[in-house]
């Protein structure tokens, strides 16, 4: 194998870039309420998440954690952009470089494939049971028609093409997120 091994700081941008992607999309808006100053999160259906709530943080500090997705972002773009400056000036070749370079936010998610992967857990099957009228057994096959029934759609390939049946897969998504967190 000719892997070459990388650097601590190579290491780190890739975890900074994982964490980043972890969070995604990171749309976090600085609120205050009653019950004080918040940040919150809207998720991809445009729910809203409070995601920390603050008793003695002054105002620079809550901009300061409320802007840190957009920073990153930011500075790993500018990292990214030095890379490639270095390599033009040394006549090296541009060439893919993943640890100096920002995650790809505008990727298309592969909602067939993480279709797929949910219904074969068994959480998302007691999901469908409860809430769907799934009936045993619980098959992966069964799994798999329940869904694309629910989604309206004859195969799961269609979610990819975006419209109504992208947006259902996400809203039924966010239903199993919020059963599974009742749940516990």
């Amino acid at each position: 194998m000719n892997a070459v091994a990388l650097s601590p700081d190579a290491r780190k941008l890739r975890a900074v870039d994982a964490a980043l992607a972890a969070i995604a999309p990171a749309d976090w808006t600085r609120v205050h309420g009653e019950g004080g100053a918040f940040i919150e999160a809207r998720g991809e259906m445009g729910e809203l998440f409070v995601l920390a709530r603050f008793d003695a943080a002054t105002p620079d500090e809550i901009s300061f954690l409320c802007d840190a997705p957009d920073t990153v972002r930011f500075l790993r773009r500018l990292l990214k952009e030095a890379f490639d400056r270095i390599r033009d000036l040394r006549g090296e070749p541009t060439r893919r470089n993943p640890a100096a370079e920002p995650p790809e936010a505008s990727k298309p998610k592969d909602f067939a494939a993480e279709c797929a992967m949910k219904c074969q857990e068994p959480a998302f099957k007691v999901f469908l049971e409860e809430q769907h009228g799934l009936e045993r057994p619980l098959t992966d096959e069964r799994v798999a028609q329940r869904v694309r029934s629910l989604l309206g759609v004859t195969s799961r390939k269609e979610l990819n093409e975006g419209g109504r049946p992208g947006d259902a897969w996400k809203a039924l998504r966010t239903d199993f997120a919020t059963w599974l967190k009742a749940q516990r």
